[in-house]
């Protein structure tokens, strides 16, 4: 009867093949609750956290108590490391979910909703305690789940990519609306050199068998009232605040109005309208009166690829 007894008390009943299943699906669930309400804790904690942070330490132990004595009721045996490690990766996946979307609540991952992805990575872990035929199963579970994040991650990052690209190519295309048009020359034989190009003044270097001028485009427009020949004089002399009702009379000593425009009396510096910008011909480093004027009188447009061209350059040296 003794050996009876010692055979009777030494047999072990092996877990019902359904709680294998169970086992899975028991903290796969749980771990799906945990992710919802634990977006929830992350939350109130921004405006209680000493209510909340407390409240999400007790639902991290009650889950791990819970996943302890599922995995028992499957294995027939203490599993409280495992039960351990599937109740940290429950905030560990809220935290990689919410550092790959930046905001709460958790969006779905590619129609899929977050706490279900996480449960479902969760239940393929806890399978590591059960048979090698589950195991398997589990394992495919968590690489399913890991390529869906992945996956989802990566196209959530081009979208972003490609949405950054498009708002700066729209920005950098309305800052380049904006510019003015400038002005140059067709002059046979003059080198030009568009240095400057923005919303307040357009500048262009002309280089004539070493005689050197400056094309300047400024954003002054109509003088609305005021009298045209004083003001472009004006413009032109500059170094003195306007005054209204001024005249040509106030400048006739240093501007003459002449063909197409007004200058200076040497003839060195000459000025005019230009799609509605005031434009200057000055002359440097030992250009005359006639450069001024031969440059004067073939005013064009500054090309819209080389316009483009600096543009885009000056943008991409300044990180814009």
């Amino acid at each position: 009867m003794s050996a009876l007894r010692s055979v009777s008390s030494d047999a072990r009943t092996p877990p019902d093949r359904l709680a294998h299943f169970a086992a899975p699906l028991g903290c796969g669930i749980l771990a799906a609750f945990g992710a919802v309400v634990g977006q929830g804790v992350l939350v109130g904690a921004l405006f209680a956290p000493a209510v909340m942070l407390p409240f999400g330490l007790l639902l991290l132990v009650g889950i791990a108590f819970a996943n302890a004595a599922i995995l028992r009721s499957a294995t027939g045996r203490r599993r409280i490391g495992l039960a351990v490690v599937l109740t940290l990766l429950l905030p560990v996946a809220i935290g990689a979910s919410l550092a790959a979307q930046g905001e709460l609540p958790l969006a779905p991952h590619h129609g899929v909703p977050a706490p279900v992805v996480i449960g479902a990575f969760i239940a393929g872990i806890s399978t590591f305690a059960l048979p090698r035929w589950a195991k398997l199963v589990g394992g495919l579970t968590v690489v399913l789940v890991a390529a869906l994040y992945a996956w989802h991650a990566v196209s959530e990052a081009a979208q972003k990519s490609a949405a950054v690209r498009a708002s700066d190519a729209a920005v950098r295309e309305e800052m380049y609306d904006n510019v003015l048009p400038g002005a140059t020359t067709t002059l046979a034989g003059a080198g030009v050199d568009l240095r400057k190009l923005t919303a307040e003044i357009a500048e262009v270097g002309v280089d004539r068998d070493g005689r050197e001028l400056t094309i300047t485009m400024s954003a002054w427009g109509d003088p609305g009232e005021e009298d045209p020949d004083g003001f472009a004089c004006w413009l032109l002399t500059g170094g003195e605040s306007w005054e209204a009702a001024q005249t040509y009379a106030d400048f006739a000593d240093r501007c003459r109005i002449v063909d197409g425009g007004w200058a200076s009396p040497d003839g060195l510096t000459f000025g005019t309208y230009r799609k509605g910008y005031w434009v200057t011909v000055d002359a440097g480093r030992a250009a005359t009166a006639e450069d001024v004027t031969a440059v004067a009188d073939t005013l064009a447009d500054v090309p819209e690829a080389v316009r483009r061209a600096y543009w885009d350059a000056a943008l991409d040296l300044s990180g814009s």
